[in-house]
């Protein structure tokens, strides 16, 4: 067993991150896991640093690779349940990412003068995550600060940071772990004199060496008392300061009540009939009614909780639509806001979107979107498109590049385009004025993103989503837990509309109210208080990830220029 410890140290490091990661992650990890997580792989890579003759320079991509794949495939496995080319995306791709940050570190400690650059992880992570978050493969459900998403009384500051405040905590807190690991592998009575001493009396000389070993030794006890104080620091003031605001945080006095239906409905059933259809739209309305009042300003039903297609050309011959109109308008201050597939015909070639689809062989073009339908008590009606759309099941991936492989896709339970979208973050606003943000699923998980309903006005957020596809797994446990993430960075209630679970209430300080149970047909009715004021990390976005873009690029325009100054001066190491 000790030989095959030895033999496969860093394989173990590499996994052993891996497994930690996952452990610490929601929702039933342990958080506080994550501050020491990547110890083991810092491990491993500056074991390949130190004896990089015998390690080629990918090695710390492929071992990092490895991690981040264990990482992956233990925390979301389950969209296997959804898509297969999904799964596939999440674990290998979106780990082959991850690992990035860490094989340029370590080229930043073969290139740079000093060999000091664990540091520059900090930077090249920050950028990873940040840049990550807004192109066709995005995927930031792993992203390090989301992993505090259960214990929201220690990171009430991400109003300033957001997420990536704590991405930044969890690193710099790793390379403190790691850095007092290496620091104490140096026992004092080792600590050898390497100094030249110039005299031939012994005497004289035992005394100069004795105290020359005494000053490392201090010096290096006094290096281990620093680093640990630092890293007591970095563990103890963000909770402190969290604790701080969360105390002296007062909620806003304004409140809207707000009745939430969950249908508990498996996403994967259709309805066998048009009557069948009625039904169930039927069941949602009379779950509503159960708890609605004269006061109630809100009713929340799920993401594509009204079946059957609404053809914005002919809306009116949607029954879902027409029953929740009906419903609103029994009632002089209510309004419905529900998920329901809706379809835009475009009768002329030039009027069609990059992702329209040709309507069988009319010649005629559509757009399917994920929507978000309103409709009031006066009749008025507004809609949004979904437009973070989940890579590899509503949008494949630079799908105008790919279209060959389209059925391949398909056939795997993704899809060969893409639904429709919006460029702006749409905000409705209910008939009593207030002002909310229809988020749809997947979007939840973005904070800048979700920042731009806020800035258009949003008082509230209303996350509608169907986190069935995934059956009982934590991914929907996960999804619920990432919401209070949106509402301390926005400090912003929610009300989330689950089809399955979970459905319920946030404050603004991230508290949950009423968490309805996993598949069950449910109606729950809340106060909650509505906002108006923009937070820091609302007014600036994600600040730390642009300033770590800047400085990467930076830092990699000096890397280059070292690596040439080497190569030139033949000083190139392997």
């Amino acid at each position: 067993m000790l030989n095959f410890t030895r033999r496969h140290f860093i394989l173990i490091l590499s996994i052993l991150s891996g497994v930690l990661l996952s452990l610490s992650w929601p929702a039933r990890g342990i958080p506080l896991l994550a501050f020491i997580a990547l110890v083991p792989l810092l491990l491993a890579e500056d074991h390949i640093f130190n004896n990089r003759i015998k390690y080629n320079r990918y090695s710390v991509l492929l071992y990092a690779w490895l991690c981040f794949a264990v990482f992956n495939g233990l925390t979301t496995w389950w969209i296997v349940f959804a898509s297969l080319p999904g799964v596939l995306m999440a674990v290998f791709l979106n780990s082959f990412f991850m690992a990035i940050p860490f094989a340029l570190m370590h080229a930043a400690k073969r290139l740079l003068p000093g060999r000091q650059s664990s540091l520059s992880l900090l930077i090249f992570w920050l950028s990873f995550e940040f840049l990550h978050l807004d192109w066709d493969l995005s995927w930031s459900w792993l992203n390090l600060g989301n992993v505090f998403a259960t214990i929201p009384r220690w990171i009430q500051w991400y109003e300033y940071t957001g997420t990536l405040g704590g991405t930044a905590w969890i690193l710099i807190l790793n390379l403190c772990f790691f850095s007092l690991y290496k620091i104490w592998q140096t026992p004092l009575e080792t600590i050898k004199i390497s100094r030249h001493i110039d005299t031939d009396n012994e005497k004289q000389k035992a005394q100069v060496e004795t105290y020359l070993k005494n000053l490392a030794q201090y010096q290096l006890i006094k290096n281990r008392a620093i680093l640990g104080f630092v890293t007591l620091l970095f563990l103890i003031i963000p909770p402190v300061i969290s604790l701080i605001i969360w105390s002296r945080y007062e909620m806003p006095d304004e409140k809207v009540e707000v009745v939430v239906v969950q249908p508990g409905r498996d996403p994967y059933l259709r309805p066998s009939s048009p009557e069948e259809a009625r039904r169930w739209v039927d069941d949602i309305i009379n779950l509503a009614q159960s708890e609605v009042t004269s006061n109630t300003r809100f009713v929340v039903a799920p993401e594509a909780a009204l079946p059957g297609n609404l053809w914005l050309h002919n809306k009116d011959a949607h029954y879902g639509f027409n029953a929740v109109s009906q419903h609103a308008k029994s009632y002089d201050s209510l309004t419905w806001v529900t998920g329901v597939m809706m379809y835009q015909l475009y009768a002329d070639y030039s009027e069609k979107s990059s992702t329209a689809r040709r309507f069988g062989d009319s010649g005629q073009y559509y757009d399917a979107y994920n929507a978000a339908l309103m409709v009031d008590s006066h009749e008025n009606t507004d809609k949004y498109f979904k437009s973070k759309l989940v890579p590899g099941i509503e949008r494949m991936p630079f799908f105008q590049y790919m279209r060959a492989l389209g059925r391949v896709v398909e056939y795997f339970g993704g899809t060969a385009g893409s639904m429709g979208v919006q460029e702006e973050r749409g905000v409705f606003t209910g008939i009593d004025g207030t002002k909310v943000a229809p988020v749809i699923c997947y979007e939840s998980i973005y904070g800048e993103y979700l920042n731009d309903y806020i800035k258009n006005g949003a008082e509230l957020i209303f996350v509608i989503t169907n986190d069935g596809w995934w059956r009982d797994t934590p991914g929907y446990k996960q999804h619920n837990q990432y919401a209070r993430l949106r509402a301390i960075e926005t400090r912003r209630s929610v009300a989330r509309a689950a089809k399955t679970g979970i459905s319920g209430f946030i404050d603004p300080r991230g508290q949950f109210y009423q968490q309805t149970p996993w598949w069950e047909e449910t109606v729950i009715k809340q106060q909650i208080p509505k906002n108006d004021k923009l937070t820091f990390y609302v007014r600036n976005g994600d600040y730390l990830g642009r300033l770590a873009v800047f400085l990467m690029i930076l830092l990699v325009f000096y890397m280059i220029s070292q690596g040439i100054i080497r190569k030139r001066g033949g000083l190139a190491k392997p």
